[in-house]
């Protein structure tokens, strides 16, 4: 069908037009759904990137003579530089865009997987680690907020799909770990896998480069007409008509800068509080836990690294099918309700992991691991960077989302750099045991603020609006 048949005209004299458009649409062009997938892809990276390494600890562990306090620093210092780079994206995404930004982030990926992949030591190793982190905090700090943006009102539950990325991605890795097994590479097979990692990441840079328009909300906002009307019709076909004489007040700028204190303020303290308690604590559980499934399926299927990485697989499968089951979830239990439950149920299943993984029969040693996966991308998973991208006004959001990028990633240098130590320490059981107390507070933090997202226009602030714009929106 051509587009002469299926475009409609919208007049635009205002920025507030712009993102009435966008709000009321829906997803209906094969553009639009390309976009929302390239999106994720930085995360989807990051996904694969660490599933490569998490499947290669042990062989990279034997190679260059790391004890668990070196694994928990490279694993720490990438996260490090991740928080900082997150701290930092927002000013530059809101001066250069968010494609351009995303894309750079994954030319730096690129160079620094190969720069890991040729690592001959610790050092190089850690200083390479940490240029992949960095560009990962570019990524997650981007685009959470660039989908909020493109997604209309209607389909904002897809945000949760970024779960489903995540371990479709981490699913694809162990596969081709498991692939290059075959290949009997030996210990060399870390390596080998963040070779892959740096050919998917130069990939989907190409990608989304070529077939991503940026935010038309952002372009209104930079006073880019042409791009607007481009991307308007890229992604809804849309013609956009801008009346001659009324171009800048399609550009006119806000009637104030919010700044980051407005996160803090008001009726916004309890969302902020809410969002990156929730997004922290399931990335500490995540990262101490599912980022050493291969550890633990070694200690629950024996020392065969093949049937280790096949046992991960096995397990994160269920991420796939509760990345999935999260839109569902959001949709019944809302987004507060399904990170509640299913920080209960990951606390149960960490408990029995804990406990029993010594003495697990076969069927629960798959059964666990796998219900730890499925209910924590159902529910906590999914919640936090989800909460924080419909928490706040269009102003506040690109902050928003980035300081949920920020707590996503002192979970991560907590839980990656203890959980190591720990198991040296103590052992593999009591370390898993002892992050029970996870998932337990991250119940009690989504049970004592009630605020929900599904039951909240995420726009329409029924409370007031500061910015008069804003409330043209509602």
């Amino acid at each position: 069908m051509t587009k002469s048949l299926t475009s409609r005209s919208v007049e635009l004299r205002t920025v507030t037009d712009v993102d009435n458009v966008v709000d009321i649409e829906d997803i209906k062009t094969r553009r639009h759904k390309t976009m929302l997938v390239l999106g994720l892809a930085g995360i989807a990276f990051e996904a694969y990137f660490l599933a490569v390494l998490s499947g290669g600890t042990a062989p990279m562990q034997e190679q260059l003579h790391l004890d668990g306090n070196g694994v928990g620093l490279v694993s720490a210092f990438g996260y490090i530089a991740t928080l900082v780079t997150a701290a930092t994206c927002g000013l530059l995404a809101d001066r250069f865009g968010r494609v351009r930004l995303m894309v750079i982030a994954k030319l730096i990926a690129v160079v620094a997987a190969l720069l890991m992949a040729a690592a001959p030591s610790f050092a190089v190793l850690v200083i390479a680690r940490c240029i992949a982190g960095a560009a990962y905090g570019v990524d997650l700090g981007v685009a959470m907020a660039y989908l909020s943006e493109n997604l209309p009102k209607k389909r904002r539950t897809l945000l949760n799909f970024w779960q489903a990325q995540w371990y479709i991605s981490t699913v694809s890795a162990l596969v081709i770990m498991l692939i290059l097994y075959q290949f009997d590479v030996g210990l060399n097979i870390w390596r080998w896998g963040l070779v892959t990692a740096a050919i998917l990441a130069f990939g989907v840079a190409i990608a989304q480069w070529t077939l991503m328009p940026d935010s038309p909300r952002w372009l209104a906002r930079r006073g880019d007409v042409d791009g607007v009307k481009a991307a308007l019709s890229a992604m809804y076909r849309i013609d956009a008509v801008v009346p001659t004489g009324e171009i800048r007040s399609v550009v006119e700028s806000p009637t104030h800068a919010p700044k980051w204190s407005a996160l803090f303020e008001g009726r916004y303290l309890p969302r902020t509080i809410l969002a990156n308690l929730v997004t922290m604590l399931q990335g500490l559980q995540y990262y101490a836990v599912a980022y050493y499934l291969p550890v633990i399926a070694l200690s629950l299927f024996g020392d065969d690294f093949g049937q280790a990485t096949f046992g991960s697989i096995v397990f994160n499968l269920f991420g796939i099918v509760g990345g999935l089951a999260s839109i569902w979830f959001a949709a019944k239990l809302g987004v507060t309700g399904a990170a509640r439950y299913g920080f209960l149920a990951v606390a149960v299943m960490i408990f029995i992991l804990g406990v029993g993984v010594d003495s697990l029969p076969t069927a629960l040693a798959f059964i666990v691991p796998a219900a730890f996966i499925f209910f924590h991308a159902g529910g906590p998973g999914a919640s936090g960077l989800t909460m924080a991208a419909m928490a706040y006004p269009s102003d506040l959001r690109g902050r928003g989302s980035q300081l949920a990028s920020i707590s996503q990633s002192i979970g991560g240098i907590v839980g990656l750099y203890l959980f190591p130590r720990l198991m040296d320490a103590i052992g593999l059981g009591p370390t898993i045991t002892i992050f029970v107390v996870v998932p337990l507070l991250g119940a009690l933090v989504s049970t004592v603020i009630r605020w929900e997202p599904m039951n909240t226009d995420a726009d329409a602030e029924a409370e007031g609006v500061v910015d008069p714009a804003e409330k043209a929106i509602l």
